[in-house]
């Protein structure tokens, strides 16, 4: 009897530890309801934890193959990423956060998570391509939170990543490097995190895609990039006397207005920058200057766009 009461206990005592804390992070990043549950108990409001969550949804679809992980999937698709240098450190960092209980979590570890999951889903998983949170989201920027997913439907480009692009980041380099050297776009061994960082390489190479297999409009905007980045009769998209990043313009979904828009705007950005010998920077921010003067919301959006520098960063 007394053992039978013992065994009873210790039932109860391991069903009590269980229902009461022993949760880990792990088991709430692999639910939708989970995932915005956790972020609305650190003060990230309703809407923004939906669309955190959307994010790290499709990072882990983009890492599983599929729309549902379980935990012990997640844990063996995590361990056995091909990774080396700056990624194996993202890896263990997350491995770590991931195993911490819920007692111990902190906004922060939540929210270095998700980044990390996000990063390595770009730089690792399948048809992803991802942006700073700067630019588009204020709030989860200042949250923490470092990376949007990009939503991508349209089909020629959706076709390009998903059939075109490699997801394994050595393979990922190659494709690019082969692509300049061909289209004569300058030398990729030479490029530094400052120009492509790693978590931009996938969109990078996206626009050299576009290049060759984009829609007719979508080529005409990829030559007006082309003419930015190009000194003496030479183009060069990673040179670093002459930064800038307007290729990431060309990955968006666009109406073929804004297409429209954004070429005739950079073949303006280049004849100034050339006219008046200045860098290209200088030139798309008096462009925006003069075509905001006198609509206050449009000179709030130029100075905002001053401010953040997104296409020289």
């Amino acid at each position: 009897m007394t053992k039978f009461i013992i065994i009873i206990i210790l039932i109860f005592t391991i069903e009590f530890a269980n229902a009461s804390g022993t949760s880990k992070l792990i088991d709430f990043m692999i639910s939708s309801s989970g995932t915005v549950e956790v972020l609305s108990k650190y003060g990230i409001k309703s809407k923004d934890a939906k669309l955190v969550e959307s994010y790290l949804s499709t990072s882990l679809t983009a890492l599983g193959s599929k729309k549902s992980i379980t935990k012990s999937e997640l844990l063996d698709v995590i361990s056995k990423l091909p990774v080396t240098g700056q990624d194996a450190k993202v890896r263990k960092e997350l491995q770590v956060l991931l195993d911490k209980s819920e007692a111990e979590l902190k906004k922060e570890d939540i929210v270095t998570a998700v980044n990390h999951i996000i990063y390595l889903a770009n730089r690792h998983g399948k048809s992803i391509v991802i942006t700073c949170t700067e630019c588009v989201n204020e709030n989860l920027t200042k949250n923490g939170f470092k990376f949007t997913v990009e939503n991508i439907k349209k089909i020629s480009t959706k076709k390009i990543l998903d059939e075109v692009i490699p997801n394994n980041p050595s393979d990922l380099q190659n494709y690019i490097s082969s692509r300049m050297r061909r289209l004569g776009l300058g030398d990729y061994s030479k490029v530094t995190p400052v120009i492509v960082a790693p978590e931009e390489e996938k969109s990078f190479a996206l626009f050299l895609g576009l290049i060759e297999n984009g829609s007719p409009d979508i080529k005409k905007l990829t030559e007006s990039v082309k003419k930015i980045s190009t000194k003496n009769g030479k183009v060069n998209l990673i040179d670093s006397s002459n930064p800038n990043k307007f290729w990431k313009v060309v990955i968006n979904d666009m109406s073929p207005e804004e297409i429209e828009s954004w070429t005739k705007t950079l073949n303006e950005v280049s004849l100034r920058a050339d006219k008046e010998k200045i860098s290209p920077e200088e030139a798309f921010y008096k462009i925006l200057k003069e075509k905001s003067e006198g609509n206050e919301l449009l000179v709030s959006k130029y100075k905002l766009i001053k401010l953040k520098r997104c296409f020289f960063k």
